[in-house]
């Protein structure tokens, strides 16, 4: 078991401790002296625009994406809850993005979305000249842009869970349903969403943490700007540790980001649990 356990000994543990002894530290790569400062770095969190910016960002695309993949992901799953060639195919061509690199994807929207884009190009020819915008360029359709690339990316693992899930439901749950004369609301209300919850937990938990961890979509699409309004709290710890070289002060931002990831995680699955039903 020793063995197994080295390399996360290694690569987890020993960086998430070194990590946050560095949070009470004011450590710069730069500078060989590095002093032990306390719980001044985490004071000065509540002070930083930035920060508090980011986190703002996080919290908005968090909620945002995990809502819309979830109820789009269920949605798709309904759809494609059939036998056939045609729905094996679509259920393919939905989960490849989720197996795309996040660079990749972004790379691909870039160049849909740039002023001079695929985007705009279709509105222009259209005669919809007017609707067409720098949409990573502007502070009010950047954000916007971002959630729906990474919406775009991770609806496939939704799609794919909640299939799962639905096709790990009885039959016969359905006929006697049919029997007793459910119509399909029916049958969805009191058999299918209640018994989708194992999966719901599952995207919904796994789907938040990775949205609280986005970078490679902000570095690639508008690297922070416009004027840092799309800077998440993953790209301001980064920005802040290896161009500012902060590294002390980003590692405190690591350490809040660990809490609540950890918090949150805890308390969704906590409350997801309990509608949890058996049959």
């Amino acid at each position: 078991m020793l063995p197994a356990l080295t390399p996360y000994l290694l690569f987890m543990i020993v960086p998430l401790l070194l990590g946050f002894y560095y949070s009470f530290t004011d450590l710069n790569p730069l500078f060989p002296d590095t002093s032990f400062v306390g719980l001044q770095n985490y004071r000065d969190l509540p002070q930083d625009s930035d920060f508090l910016r980011s986190v703002r960002n996080t919290l908005v695309i968090s909620v945002i994406v995990t809502l819309l993949t979830n109820v789009l992901g269920l949605g798709v799953a309904l759809l494609l809850n059939h036998p056939g060639r045609l729905f094996y195919t679509l259920r393919t061509l939905f989960f490849v993005p989720q197996v795309l690199s996040a660079v990749i994807v972004s790379f691909i929207w870039s160049i849909i979305l740039t002023q001079n884009g695929i985007l705009n190009t279709v509105l222009r020819n259209a005669g919809l000249g007017e609707l067409a915008r720098p949409w990573l360029g502007l502070p009010g359709t950047a954000l916007g842009s971002i959630m729906l690339v990474v919406t775009w990316q991770a609806l496939g693992f939704c799609v794919v869970v909640y299939l799962a899930t639905l096709q790990s439901i009885p039959a016969d749950l359905f006929e006697a349903a049919r029997i007793d004369g459910g119509n399909r609301w029916e049958q969805f209300r009191h058999i299918t969403f209640p018994l989708l919850a194992p999966g719901m937990t599952i995207t919904v938990v796994l789907t938040m943490i990775s949205v609280f961890k986005l970078y490679d979509h902000v570095a690639v699409l508008t690297a922070g700007g416009p004027a840092g309004t799309t800077e998440t709290l993953s790209f301001n710890i980064i920005k802040v540790g290896f161009t500012a070289n902060q590294a002390g002060y980003s590692s405190a931002m690591a350490v809040v980001l660990f809490v609540v990831i950890g918090c949150i995680s805890v308390a969704l699955t906590s409350l997801l649990r309990r509608r949890e039903v058996t049959y």
